[in-house]
């Protein structure tokens, strides 16, 4: 009679010995489960909308004021949430936390009539 080495017997008790599963794959995965009797998962939650901020608009400066959305504003004045960081000749510099934003005058004026007076 021929003996089978005990190494050769390890070998194939190993996985029983460890208690460790062999990966199968054959072995059919489980189905998620559903929330609906007809199987189709419930819809992602709705977005909610954004509120809109409105542009700004820098329409003029003067005497370190800028005219910002139809107000005047100083240098520490808050628009939309922005602080009025500087006040330059043609453009207006507001902060919002640490994004600096440089918005200029908006577009060239057109004369509308020249008028010599006597």
């Amino acid at each position: 009679m021929r003996r089978i080495p005990i190494w050769l017997l390890l070998c194939l008790s190993g996985p029983h010995l460890l208690h460790a599963q062999m990966y199968d794959p054959f072995m059919k995965t489980a189905k998620p489960k559903s929330a609906s009797v007809n199987g189709l998962l419930p819809p992602p939650p709705m977005m909610t909308a954004v509120p809109a901020v409105p542009p700004t608009v820098v329409t003029a400066i003067m005497n370190n004021k800028a005219f910002i959305n139809g107000a005047w504003y100083r240098v520490g004045d808050r628009v939309n949430n922005q602080e009025v960081a500087y006040i330059q000749n043609n453009f207006v510099g507001l902060k919002e936390g640490n994004r600096l934003s440089m918005i200029s005058v908006s577009s060239p004026r057109h004369v509308l009539g020249i008028k010599d007076t006597p």
